[in-house]
């Protein structure tokens, strides 16, 4: 947000603190400055136009104007006509860069001397200035352009969303003196201007009909209003907050939208029929123009201004054009109102209509802002535009702002800052910033936040005013506090322990994707697995109207998007989380599981399918060794993804934890993927919790010797059956048994096959003899055949 840094020093009542220094001390209160846009009119005079005739040899319209410059009379060329003898002009000699960036040096343009430049709004950077020249209303020839109009800065300040008070120049001023070691010294409410009969209650009927969705509305009634231009100084504050000046009526009510942050609108009183204000639902139908020209349909979840006839205003964005204030206006109404930000974000973002007003009403403004912002634009009203203000103004406050009292012992803060701060610094800081203290008897402390604070509630929101206002920079530095009594095993965190599973991974070749979690609910029943969804109450759009409910989703629209970018080929895993919903309702908070899913493509053919499951599984089990699991296994399974016949349950410790497989072809299809895909999706709860223990081993003395086992059996037995009973039978020496080759063939016969193992055998004492170890393998072949009936190749 744009905030003229002039005008922030003129409320804070500062002088001679630089931009620099500003940015820094909010920075420090906890105000990111993105920017500051320095603007400096050094080299830049007034100057009294003598004279001004055509060019007479120019192709283009140009213009010789004899300019008084106080000491001397200097020729200028420019191309605009406006500067006509008389007025007053900026002014930029020779060697001056402008603040547009323009470097002005003596020329000749069509054979006339050129002795400098008569400025324009723009080359002057004040936003959305008037064209051609700019025609200053004070000033003397020769006198710095800086004594008429002061040298700018703007700051680009970024206001987190629970400080919606500093969405004003009071706001933020008040926050940059109490950095500063001052008060502000200006009170928040302005004091009522007027006392002119009629009341304005017998002037205009107010009625809530939403008090929902409108917490306070403000009616002031003004007459005898003037409507023309309003004076420079405001049109010069309006344009450095980005605003362009329309009419004196119109430019008060951005002015305090800017100095409070309390948007405001001016009904022309004599265009609102039947003299009453109806603050309701719209009726579905219902269509509205307002002020940008463009007429829009109404629906009852939009909260409107009617009169007696219809809408006039849509609430918290923008006026109707018919009640706007013109030229012939001499009575206005005078809005000043606070409605649900939740009900303006939604009208905004349903009609597209984003203004100022919506901006500052989404964040949840204090009704009390209405008041303070109603009675500072009737004084500005009263003296620009001649206005007389009516007593006893409607004020409906259907639900008031309640106080709030936060009490508790002094010594709290200290306790949750983790430093001590002296108790009168504490007391200062807070009385800087506008909240009363009270000591009770006992000691303890009543704090009374000033009532725009409404994000202060409870102890922890004072010591936090406290820690900005003592300065983050005097905390001092210091480790944290080791551990003391017996020494402890290090026990890594859980994401930095994930992050050597990603590494494993990465290592194998398969990509990391991070994805929203939001995907789309016809997308989830189409694969048949949209149970226990989460549906979004407002979503962005139909695409992204559910909560994921498994990572392959995410993961297959990658390769969908991959593939349409001609990248075919996809390794890719993805570590996050799903939501699946309670069965309790929707009160019950859902599941969050974090899962980890990896997603291979392949060819068409089979080989290529089961190469890919090979290369899949391998990778997982690695990563599981990185994680210390020793006890991974797997089981025949069914799942809705999943081809019929080529999918496992994965088993960690005897536990399930997801699935491993080839995807169905009608997944394949649905997401336009040729060829077929190996998913695994597995918790990742079980992994990080069947890890063992990293314990030292001494290095083998002795070597291994390694025999190579073939055992025949049926075609259905799994072939981690044989390798459990391998590993059950085969004794103290055997250190390790995995299967490497499997043969289906005439030479096994039908319905049978040979699984081969390579078995490992050491001894931690001795080397260990052909004779041991063929005791060894006999006791495995024995076992096998008692559990599988297994046969053996030679």
């Amino acid at each position: 947000m744009r905030f003229s840094y002039e005008w922030l020093c003129d409320l804070a009542g500062v002088k001679d603190v630089a931009p620099e220094k500003g940015a820094e001390v909010l920075t420090m209160a906890g105000f990111v400055v993105d920017h500051v846009s320095v603007i400096d009119y050094a080299g830049i005079v007034v100057g009294r136009i003598e004279s001004q005739v055509p060019h007479p040899r120019s192709r283009k319209p140009l213009w010789i104007h004899q300019v008084d410059l106080g000491t001397e009379t200097r020729q200028i060329i420019a191309g605009a006509p406006n500067a006509v003898p008389g007025t007053l002009v900026p002014v930029a000699l020779p060697g001056t860069t402008v603040p547009g960036g323009v470097t002005v040096r003596d020329g000749v343009i069509a054979g006339e001397a050129a002795r400098g430049m008569l400025c324009s709004a723009a080359e002057l950077l004040i936003e959305d200035g008037p064209e051609g020249i700019l025609l200053l209303e004070a000033g003397e020839p020769g006198q710095p352009l800086s004594a008429v109009i002061p040298n700018e800065a703007i700051l680009d300040v970024e206001v987190t969303a629970n400080r919606p008070d500093c969405l004003g120049h009071l706001g933020l001023a008040r926050e940059l003196a109490a950095g500063l070691g001052r008060s502000l010294g200006r009170d928040f409410m302005p004091r009522f201007t007027g006392g002119v009969e009629p009341k304005g209650t017998d002037l205009i009927q107010v009625d809530i009909e939403a008090p929902d969705l409108c917490r306070r509305y403000i009616g002031a009634v003004l007459s005898n209003v003037h409507v023309g231009p309003s004076p420079s100084w405001m049109q010069r504050r309006l344009r450095s907050g980005g605003i362009r000046p329309i009419n004196n009526v119109v430019d008060v009510t951005n002015y305090v939208c800017l100095e409070y942050g309390q948007p405001l609108h001016a009904f022309d009183l004599d265009q609102v029929r039947g003299a009453r204000i109806i603050v309701r639902r719209a009726e579905e139908g219902e269509r509205l123009m307002l002020l940008d020209g463009v007429e829009r349909s109404l629906n009852p979840s939009m909260l409107v201004i009617a009169d007696g006839e219809g809408p006039v205003a849509l609430a918290g964005l923008m006026g109707g054009e018919e009640s706007g204030v013109t030229g012939l206006t001499t009575r206005i109404l005078l809005e000043s109102a606070n409605f649900d930000g939740v009900n303006v974000r939604a009208t905004s973002r349903a009609l597209r209509v984003r203004t100022d007003a919506s901006a500052r009403f989404e964040k949840g403004l204090s009704p009390e802002l209405a008041l303070a912002g109603a009675r500072r634009a009737a004084m500005l009203l009263a003296e620009l535009a001649g206005a007389t203000v009516h007593t006893e103004w409607v004020d409906e406050y259907p639900r008031p702002q309640d106080p709030v009292r936060i009490s508790f012992p002094p010594e709290r803060i200290d306790a949750i800052l983790g430093i001590t701060v002296p108790r009168e610094e504490m007391e200062a800081g807070l009385t800087r910033l506008e909240f009363q203290v009270q000591t009770d008897g006992d000691g303890e402390w009543d704090v009374f936040p000033p009532v725009y604070r409404l994000d202060v509630r409870i102890a922890e929101d004072v010591a936090e005013e406290v820690g900005r206002s003592y300065g983050y920079d005097n905390v001092p530095a210091t480790l944290p506090a080791g551990r003391r009594g017996r020494w402890l095993p290090f026990r890594p965190s859980q994401e930095r322990t994930l992050d050597a599973a990603r590494n494993s991974l990465a290592g194998a070749g398969y990509d990391e994707i991070v994805s929203v979690a939001l995907v789309s609910s016809r997308v989830l029943e189409g694969l048949g697995i949209a149970d226990r969804t989460i549906r979004v109450v407002n979503p962005v759009s139909d695409e992204h109207d559910v909560m994921r409910t498994s990572l392959a989703v995410t993961l297959l629209q990658a390769a969908a998007l991959n593939r349409q970018r001609d990248r075919a080929a996809l390794s890719a895993f993805e570590m996050g989380r799903v939501y699946l919903g309670r069965d309790d309702g929707p009160e019950g908070q859902p599941d969050e599981i974090q899962r980890l899913a990896m997603l291979r493509l392949a060819g068409p053919e089979p080989d290529e399918g089961r190469a890919a499951f090979l290369q899949v599984k391998g990778a997982f089990e690695r990563a599981a060794e990185v994680l210390r699991l020793h006890d991974i296994s797997y089981e025949p399974a069914t799942g809705v993804l999943f081809h019929p016949g080529r999918c496992a349950r994965v088993l960690v410790d005897g536990r399930p934890a997801g699935h491993l497989g080839e995807l169905h072809p009608q997944v394949m299809e649905r997401f336009d993927l040729p060829g077929r895909a190996v998913l695994l999706e597995v918790d990742v709860e079980p992994l990080l919790t069947g890890g063992r223990d990293r314990r030292y081993a001494p290095l083998a003395r002795f070597p291994t010797v390694d025999r190579d086992l073939a055992v025949v059996v049926g075609g259905d037995l799994p072939a981690a059956s044989l390798l459990s009973t391998i590993r059950d039978s085969g004794g103290e020496l055997l250190k390790g048994a995995r299967a490497f080759d499997e043969y289906i063939g005439p030479q096994v016969g039908e319905g049978r096959k040979s699984v081969a193992f390579s078995l490992t055998f050491r001894s931690p004492e001795r080397t260990l003899t052909d004779a041991e170890v063929d005791g060894e393998l006999a006791r495995v072949r024995k076992a096998l055949t008692g559990a599988h009936g297994a046969e053996f190749r030679a």
